[in-house]
């Protein structure tokens, strides 16, 4: 029976005096001193090889309880410890943390870190006091949650609090600087997630301002110093001829909170000027302590590599009516008996995806792949990478502090824009990868070479011409050209080379002064076929079925055939998709791990990394 490791909660100490911030206030707060380790079974771990060492910095009784609680729920199931970063006296912990994950049966370790800052002196004294340890098994760090889609998220909610967010500048309060280095470090990690969080609500200005966790004379002369700021700043805003924006701190930090009253916001609250908002951390409400269950687990499964069983793959193509939306169920049957599989039919819409993922969820997923299902690979790429935390998480593994506000492409240029706004980004337990888009894949090609065969009676003479959407964007619309004219040589090194003939256009149909010309040109390819005493042979370059052709070559003799799916080569890209949507997510979670390890838990190498 293996057992969760509960190290360190539960704080208690003394009043001290600490220097707060270079944004405005001394608090008087309680010294922090480590519990003894507590201990609680569970009968239900189903995974004894991986083993969670969760990082948290001391917060008092309070805080300390509303981490804990997160824990608790994330720790069902799962061989985990929890430990409280104080002082050096942390060290005794962080090995009882260690030990008893090994104890109980890990065999290797991934270290998760509720830090908002890489630069915060508590996780740089926890970093040390881990390279200390020497345990016998492989040691790998997850991403801090402040590198994390979770932390601008949270600060998002907080930031949706804020009326008149055009007429607001913001002022973002964090905690536990200790010198200047540390406190410029942690200010342009706070600034990169509160210019993500920022992105879309249109306030005048966002300013970052650190707490200092220092009780020396310097730190009561930097709180004295911000006062004067703030001060300032509301009487500025109180005095101007015109409405001026309003100033609005904004707490986001893991500092004290010994209580409701002997807390870092309490005491900022209290002491910031008249005329100067206050957004209030709600504390340890549900909303709260779930995202951070979430955020946990999501961490965990992101740090192990994962077996083909424990991904979900959502299929995301653009959908139609029942008839179109059975065939492509139909076409990709054959893949469930191997994956988990559900199906978004829509152009990237967030609540319909969102929906797919929590059935994921329920269905025990640790992580999912999303196949985008569209003829270009930059179709809806950028909306589906927002709305799963791809976009912000990819940026600071880039080295970028971009904001995460990216409006979405339309469908490979059909012009249906995504607007991402402020929307919420979808929280879940499930990474999220994202691959597609058929492009000139050969195995495209190849599928709509047998199409064209399917028709032929005297390939000698007849013409293939192979048709797609195309776009109202010019630009857009000449990347379907050159992925067309690809998948035409694609057919010809294939054996097309018996055909007459191969062309290929793009309808561009969604537009009407775009495709008035596309269909003559298109009906001019047909009768110059049959003028050669030929036939033309019209494949949609198309996911499943037929496009417009009929209704645009009325009149005309032509054979035409179906798109893409379903046909054996279809489910070969299908997998080669879903296959390479592993492959990154393994890639990305193999630090700390064996290849021979990978292959064991995966249990075949074919799934290692």
């Amino acid at each position: 029976m293996q057992q969760l490791v509960y190290v360190g909660r539960g704080a208690a100490g003394h009043l001290f005096r600490q220097c707060l911030l270079a944004a405005a206030l001394i608090l008087s707060a309680a010294a922090i001193y480590p519990a003894l380790a507590g201990e609680h079974a569970d009968k239900n771990v189903k995974d004894v090889k991986a083993g969670f060492l969760v990082l948290a910095p001391d917060r008092g009784f309070a805080g300390n309880e509303e981490i804990g609680d997160a824990f608790d729920a994330f720790a069902k199931g799962r061989n985990a410890s929890l430990v409280f970063i104080t002082d050096e006296r942390s060290s005794k912990h962080v090995k009882s943390g260690f030990d008893k994950l090994v104890d109980h049966g890990a065999r290797r370790i991934a270290v998760i870190p509720l830090f908002i800052s890489a630069a915060e002196p508590r996780y740089r004294l926890a970093r040390r006091l881990l390279e200390q340890e020497k345990p016998p098994v492989p040691v790998a760090y997850a991403p801090l949650y402040g590198e994390t889609f979770f932390a601008v998220e949270d600060l998002a909610d907080r930031f949706r609090l804020v009326r008149d967010p055009s007429n607001s500048r913001l002022i973002i309060a964090g905690y536990g600087a200790t010198d200047n280095d540390n406190e410029q470090a942690m200010q342009a990690d706070l600034r990169r997630i509160a210019e993500s969080a920022g992105a879309g609500f249109g306030f005048t200005s966002i300013e970052v301002v650190i707490a200092y966790d220092v009780k020396d004379e310097e730190g009561e002369k930097r709180a004295a110093g911000f006062r004067r700021q703030l001060a300032d700043a509301a009487a500025s805003a109180g005095s101007a001829p015109a409405p001026a924006p309003a100033p609005v701190v904004v707490p986001f930090h893991f500092g004290p909170r010994f209580d409701s009253m002997m807390s870092f916001d309490a005491q900022l609250k209290r002491q910031l000027p008249p005329g100067i908002r206050f957004i209030q951390n709600k504390g340890a409400d549900d909303a709260t302590a779930t995202n951070l269950t979430i955020w946990l687990a999501h961490a965990a499964n992101r740090s192990q590599q994962l077996a083909r069983d424990d991904f979900g793959i959502i299929v995301l193509s653009h959908g139609s009516d029942f008839i179109w939306n059975q065939s492509v169920r139909e076409a990709v049957e054959p893949l469930t008996k191997d994956y988990k599989v559900e199906f978004a039919f829509s152009m990237a819409d967030q609540a319909i995806i969102e929906r797919a993922v929590r059935k994921l969820e329920q269905r025990g997923a640790k992580a999912a792949v999303i196949v985008r299902l569209f003829a270009l690979a930059d179709s809806f790429r950028r909306p589906v990478e927002r709305m799963t935390g791809a976009d912000i998480e990819g940026a600071i593994a880039a080295g970028l502090a971009r904001a995460g506000n990216e409006h979405g492409h339309g469908h490979g240029g059909h012009g249906h824009d995504v607007s991402a706004g402020p929307a919420p980004r979808i929280r879940s337990t499930l990474p999220i990868e994202t691959v597609g888009g058929l492009g000139s894949s050969p195995l495209f090609a190849a599928a709509l070479l047998d199409r064209a065969r399917a028709l032929s009676r005297n390939p000698a003479r007849e013409t293939i011409i192979v048709v797609a959407h195309g776009s109202g964007d010019d630009r857009l619309n000449q990347q379907w050209e050159a992925h067309l004219e690809a998948i035409g040589e694609h057919m010809r090194k294939a054996g097309g080379g018996e055909f007459l003939a191969i062309h290929t256009a793009t309808w561009r149909e969604d537009w009407a002064d775009k495709r008035a010309p596309q269909i003559e040109k298109i009906r001019a390819m047909v009768e110059d076929a049959e003028r050669q005493g030929g036939r033309a042979l019209v494949i949609p370059a198309r996911t499943v079925g037929e496009g417009p052709e009929r209704k645009f070559l009325s009149g005309l003799e032509y054979d035409l055939g179906t798109g893409f799916a379903p046909h054996p080569k279809f489910l070969q890209w299908m997998e080669e998709q879903i296959k390479s949507g592993i492959r990154q997510f393994n890639h990305t979670a193999s630090g700390g791990r064996s290849s021979a390890e990978a292959e064991d838990d995966a249990g075949s190498p074919e799934w290692a990394l």
